[in-house]
């Protein structure tokens, strides 16, 4: 019993610890032997993406589809003014209708007492007859001034796009440059230091060894905040986490 509690406490911790897929992308990423552009879709695929979730080029899109809308209820506007009617009336209600056309047109007059009645009213003044068309064009430069400033804003995307992209691989590389730096500087050190105890240098020779490679080691954290910052930066103008675009690398 006692053997199966152990057991069954390591299978947790295993479960607990273990990374998930996210965590290990992640970590992929920040690997300094990694080259992120390996890992990353082409730059048109990127912006395809970004166009495909951007929230602003949405909204934009949503007003360009109202405008077109728009021009559709301008160019059927006058008809408000056109009523049609269909009722059944009590009372007296004079009309003149068709008899003989020899007959004087007094004669025409016909009174009807009730029934039901149909017609249709038209009231349109002139400056709705007149007005009409320029309403209509002016819906429609709506539509095309919306398509403008969609245009515009996959432009500015695209720009701000390219230069956080630009900004991830230099720092991507300097990175890399910088932990290079710092491992070789490493093993410098630890060369001097076998060799001050071998008496082979002097202690000066190593303490600058020791100051290069804290010197080093500070140049490669502070790489490694830039790099993480522009990851991040990029992350977020595109609109996708890295990890769900991610391109599988080959097992060697």
């Amino acid at each position: 019993m006692k053997y199966m509690k152990q057991m069954l406490v390591f299978l947790l911790g295993i479960l607990t610890l273990s990374p998930s897929a996210k965590a290990q992308a992640d970590s992929l990423f920040l690997d300094p032997k990694v080259d992120i552009v390996m890992l990353l879709p082409t730059f048109d695929s990127l912006f395809e993406i970004a166009k495909s979730v951007n929230p602003t080029l949405k909204q934009e899109l949503a007003a360009q589809r109202a405008n077109q809308w728009n021009v559709a209820y301008t160019r059927w506007i006058w008809a408000q003014n056109i009523n049609m009617f269909y009722n059944y009336s009590l009372g007296s209600l004079p009309f003149f209708a068709y008899t003989d056309p020899t007959q004087p047109l007094n004669t025409g007059l016909v009174q009807v007492k009730q029934g039901f009645r149909a017609g249709i009213t038209v009231s349109l003044s002139v400056f709705d007859i007149m007005g009409q068309q320029g309403r209509v064009n002016e819906a429609k430069e709506k539509v095309i001034l919306q398509k403008y400033k969609r245009d515009a804003e996959t432009v500015e995307l695209r720009r701000k796009l390219a230069q956080f992209y630009a900004d991830l691989i230099g720092f991507d590389r300097l990175y890399q440059g910088r932990n290079e730096d710092y491992l070789t500087q490493l093993v410098a050190c630890q060369v001097a230091e076998k060799e001050y105890r071998e008496g082979v240098i002097h202690m000066s020779e190593y303490a600058r060894q020791k100051t290069v490679l804290s010197d080093a080691e500070a140049t490669y954290h502070e790489s490694f905040r830039l790099y993480f910052g522009a990851l991040k930066q990029f992350e977020a103008i595109l609109g996708v986490p890295l990890h769900t675009i991610m391109i599988k690398q080959k097992k060697n």
